[in-house]
C-alpha cells in the first residue's frame, strides 16, 4: 500500500508541476558509483550553461561532493514527500534524464514529451535475469507488476555496448528495438588506456610488493538478496592445495555493506582490499572466480586475463528464485562448476582460455571510445538549445 501511495503522490506532483517548461537541463539518477566512468565531469565541464543535478543513493556519498564543488546540485534519493516535491518539478524541466539502474521512482512521473530517459545500465552484460523475466517478478501481484511496467516505459534509450546487451533489455524491460543503441559502454574504456592500467599495476604492487610474481585469484561474487555473509568458497581448501603458487583476493559487491570475512591465512588470503576498485584488481587477476555477476564482461577485455570459473554451487535454486539467462551455457566464458574440488581442479590446469569470440558477441562497440560517443550522444540531445 505505501508502494502505491509513493506513486500516486509522485504523480500527483507531477500533475501540478505541468506547467513548468523544459530547460537545458540534466538531472542523473545515480546508484552505482563510477559507472559513468567520468562522462558526468567531463559533461559538466563542456557544457557549463546546462544545469546540472544529481539525485543519488547511500552508497554514492563518496562521489558525489566533487560533482557538487563542479557546480551540480546534490539530492540524496529518499521516499519522503520532502524529496518528491524537490525532485519532481527538477525532472519536469529536465532535457535528459540519465539514470544507471532501476528507480521506482519513475513509475508515477508524467514527463513533457521533450524529456528523453536514457538508461546507463551499471553493467556491460547479464547472466541474472531480471525485470519481466525475474522469476521473483513473475510471482508478484497485478499491481507490483504494473508498477513494474510503468518504470520500464519510461526508459526512451539504451546504451549498450552489443546487440547481445540489447537483446536482454528487449526480454527483461520489453523495450523496442529501436530504443537500443549500441555506441558501447563508457566503463569498458578504462580497460584500453594502456598508461592507466600500468599505474594501476605499480599502485597494487607499492601496497603489496610480497605479490609480486605470485598467480592472483580474485572472488568477486555477485550481489545477493539475502545479503550472503558467509561466502561458500572454502579459503582453508584454497590455501592447502594452492598456497605456495597462488594468492586469493576477495572483493565485495559495493551494495553489500556487511563486513568482509576474518582476514586469516597470512601470505594467501587478501580480504583487506578497501582502498581498490574492481577495475584496480582486474588488471592484476590472473584468473577470476565469480558466479553470477557482470564482472566477466569486463575482465575479458583485459590482456591478464586467463581463465574465469563460474562457481555455481546454487545454480538450480538460483535459476528458480533470481533466474539465470537462458542460453548462459553457450557463451559462459569459462566452465561452470559447483563444488570446490572442480574449483581446484579448473584452478590447477594451466590453459589459458580465448576471449576473442566472446567478446565479438558481448564487447562488440567496447573499443575504447565508448565514452566519447556517448558524450556526443547526449550533447546532440541538447543541439537545439545549444545552437
Amino acid at each position: 500500500m505505501a508502494k502505491i501511495i509513493y506513486v500516486w503522490l509522485i504523480r500527483f506532483f507531477s500533475l501540478i508541476s505541468k506547467h513548468l517548461k523544459v530547460k537545458k537541463n540534466l538531472i542523473y539518477l545515480m546508484s552505482f558509483p563510477k559507472n559513468e566512468n567520468g562522462l558526468l565531469a567531463s559533461f559538466i565541464e563542456q557544457n557549463p550553461q546546462i544545469k546540472v543535478t544529481i539525485f543519488y543513493t547511500e552508497n554514492c556519498q563518496n562521489d558525489i561532493k566533487r560533482f557538487e564543488e563542479m557546480g551540480a546540485e546534490v539530492y540524496s534519493i529518499t521516499q519522503s514527500i520532502s524529496f518528491i516535491k524537490e525532485a519532481v518539478p527538477k525532472c519536469m524541466q529536465a532535457k535528459v534524464i540519465l539514470c544507471d539502474n532501476y528507480f521506482p521512482f519513475f513509475a508515477g512521473l508524467r514527463l513533457h514529451k521533450e524529456t528523453t530517459i536514457i538508461q546507463l545500465w551499471h553493467a556491460n552484460g547479464a547472466i541474472k535475469r531480471f525485470g519481466l523475466e525475474d522469476p521473483a517478478a513473475m510471482s508478484r501481484s497485478y499491481f507490483d507488476k504494473m508498477r513494474f511496467k510503468q518504470v520500464y516505459q519510461h526508459f526512451d534509450e539504451y546504451l549498450v555496448g552489443s546487440e547481445m546487451m540489447g537483446q536482454v533489455f528487449q526480454n527483461s524491460y520489453g523495450a523496442p528495438k529501436e530504443s537500443i543503441i549500441p555506441i558501447g559502454y563508457p566503463r569498458s574504456d578504462v580497460y584500453f588506456k594502456k598508461d592507466m592500467i600500468q599505474q594501476k599495476r605499480t599502485n597494487f604492487y607499492a601496497s603489496f610488493p610480497e605479490l609480486v610474481g605470485k598467480k592472483i585469484i580474485l572472488y568477486a561474487p555477485t550481489y545477493r538478496e539475502d545479503k550472503l555473509e558467509n561466502y561458500p568458497l572454502d579459503i582453508k581448501q584454497l590455501y592447502e592445495n594452492l598456497g605456495n603458487d597462488y594468492v586469493l583476493i576477495m572483493k565485495k559487491h559495493p551494495h553489500v555493506v556487511t563486513p568482509i570475512v576474518e582476514n586469516r591465512y597470512e601470505g594467501f588470503f587478501y580480504g583487506n582490499v578497501f582502498d581498490f576498485s574492481i577495475e584496480d584488481l582486474l588488471v592484476v587477476t590472473d584468473c577470476l572466480i565469480t558466479d553470477y555477476s557482470s564482472i566477466p564482461f569486463e575482465f575479458t577485455l583485459l590482456d591478464n586475463a586467463k581463465k574465469i570459473i563460474f562457481y555455481c554451487y546454487d545454480q538450480t535454486y538460483y535459476e528458480q528464485h533470481t533466474g539465470i539467462q537462458k542460453d548462459f551455457k553457450e557463451w559462459a566464458p569459462g566452465v561452470i562448476v559447483s563444488s570446490m574440488d572442480e574449483v581446484i581442479a579448473s584452478i590447477k590446469q594451466e590453459d589459458q582460455v580465448d576471449f576473442t569470440e566472446f567478446n565479438q558477441k558481448w564487447n562488440t562497440y567496447n573499443d575504447g571510445h565508448a565514452k566519447k560517443r556517448v558524450m556526443a550522444h547526449i550533447q546532440n540531445k541538447y543541439k537545439d538549445f545549444l545552437s
